[in-house]
């Protein structure tokens, strides 16, 4: 065998400008108000089925409070972690470089190759959705 493809971590980062930031700020609040929605909804459905169930078992109701105060604390953390994303992202000067995500790469490698080099993390640095470097390839 001459070669072999083998996976690695690629980051990808980001030139933070006002257009990426409005578009990451505008996508978390969107899913802010969607956990808003998945909130309500959980407490009106939720106490109409415990209310059904304290009279006929008041045991399978009490697993049920118990699961939706599991689900509720889930959904005001995820909540938490957009607010504390929306307030980051808002805060990082234009042009600065920042991590946005890491993907999967390949590499090939083959007889005589530095396995720490081709292996080193790669980095990809986007504008605006748009490739203007890559790094370490």
């Amino acid at each position: 065998m001459d070669s072999i493809d083998l996976k690695r971590p690629v980051m990808l980062k980001v030139v933070m400008t006002s257009e990426f930031r409005q578009q990451l700020t505008d996508e978390a609040e969107e899913t802010i108000s969607r956990l808003d929605m998945n909130l309500k909804a959980l407490e009106e459905e939720g106490n109409v089925q415990i209310s059904a169930l304290e009279v006929n078992n008041p045991d399978r109701a009490s697993q049920m409070k118990k699961q939706m105060e599991i689900d509720r604390e889930q959904l005001y953390r995820m909540k938490g972690e957009l607010d504390w994303k929306i307030k980051e992202v808002r805060n990082v000067d234009d042009g600065a470089e920042v991590p946005f995500r890491i993907v999967e790469g390949s590499v090939q490698i083959k007889p005589g190759d530095d396995i720490l080099e081709k292996m080193s993390r790669t980095e990809v640095v986007i504008e605006n959705w748009k490739v203007i470097e890559i790094r370490n390839a």
